[in-house]
């Protein structure tokens, strides 16, 4: 109660005296420039109206380069159509947290921002503050590159080492198998038999083990061929239904590009099984004019409203992959179950086309 009062009492006296008001703003303004955030308010005419001295430290625009054109020209082209979906959910009254997009700087390069905006539909203005993550996106990405090169070398080792062993180890046991059967050992011969089962059983896991941590024919037939073997290994390791729908021609795509697409495909699959306990699973990857589409839709439990726009590892990692290389993802839950998870991206220009059949796996 003391502080209290001591505080109304303060508030009073800065109300007689209008110097203090003043002081007041000037440590705003203050604050306002020294501040390491870049910190503006933005026009909802796509005009900046006010920027920090920070904006010209981390970009090298000056101020009034940066005031005297729309602010959507300095975003990454790729990440325009994501930020005119935030800033029209600001100016309906929203909140932004966390968005990422990419500005232009000076010297042609550019830096990765993340934003917490919100906004006054009265002054139509938004006012907000982001800060320099490129360092940390750098690191992000080399992570999960050195996450691709282990996976895919574990995979080999996986698929050249151990399976060839088990299968060395099977084609003795089948031999033995037969040499007892024919001395009339029935019995040792049945439990030999038996263990050449169970090894070719162990041989199969260890394949599709080798498949999920290596995308096999990725290199070789493109995405398709390897979205075909991901189909073909989820039925074969969770007999889960899965179709794989493809356009008869469908242009090869730059290897990092085919990387990022298959790794979301599989997270978006293994998130259908684990968490949306799915029996059928459908992925279709299909272009028209300059552009590509790959869905994967299921029949599963659907995911949650929250889940979908939450920071979940595996989320996040599929989004953070489709905006390297410059697509747009959308997880949703279906009208009565079941999740859709679709990834748009941009195909290459002139592209030859590589020749496949209409590939549909089925159950």
């Amino acid at each position: 109660m003391v502080e209290n009062s001591a505080i109304g009492e303060r508030v009073r006296r800065l109300r007689k005296t209008g110097g203090a008001i003043t002081g007041i703003d000037g440590d705003l303004s203050r604050f306002y420039a020294n501040s390491l955030g870049m910190l503006c308010i933005v026009g909802l005419d796509g005009y900046f109206r006010r920027l920090n001295p920070a904006w010209k430290n981390t970009l090298g625009w000056t101020l009034e380069e940066l005031y005297g054109r729309p602010f959507l020209e300095f975003i990454h082209p790729d990440d325009r159509a994501a930020t005119l979906s935030e800033v029209d959910k600001l100016a309906r009254g929203g909140r932004t947290l966390f968005f990422e997009n990419r500005y232009r700087c000076k010297d042609g390069s550019y830096k990765w921002l993340q934003w917490n905006a919100n906004s006054s539909r009265a002054r139509r203005q938004i006012y907000a503050i982001a800060r320099d993550v490129t360092t940390h996106k750098n690191l992000e990405d080399e992570i999960l590159q050195a996450s691709d090169r282990q996976k895919a070398h574990l995979g080999r080792e996986l698929h050249d080492g151990l399976c060839q062993t088990l299968a060395g180890i099977a084609a003795l046991s089948a031999a033995l198998s037969r040499q007892l059967a024919a001395r009339s050992a029935s019995a040792a011969s049945a439990a030999a038999a038996e263990i050449t089962a169970l090894l070719n059983e162990a041989i199969g896991e260890a394949h599709d083990l080798a498949h999920g941590l290596g995308p096999v024919g990725l290199q070789e037939a493109g995405l398709a061929g390897a979205l075909e073997g991901l189909a073909l290994t989820v039925q074969h390791r969770f007999r889960v239904a899965c179709t794989l729908a493809c356009e008869k021609l469908f242009p090869r795509l730059g290897p990092e590009v085919e990387a990022h697409l298959f790794r979301i495909a599989q997270e978006a699959v293994n998130n259908a099984i684990t968490h949306g306990r799915a029996k059928r699973i459908d992925i279709s990857l299909s272009g028209r004019g300059g552009d590509g589409l790959l869905s994967i839709r299921d029949n599963g439990v659907g995911i949650s409203q929250q889940a979908a726009t939450g920071e979940g590892i595996g989320l996040h990692t599929m989004d953070y992959r489709s905006r390297l290389i410059g697509a747009s993802l959308q997880v949703q839950r279906g009208a009565r179950r079941g999740t859709a998870v679709t990834c748009a991206f941009h195909l290459p220009p002139a592209a030859p086309p590589t020749e496949r059949r209409h590939a549909r796996t089925k159950s």
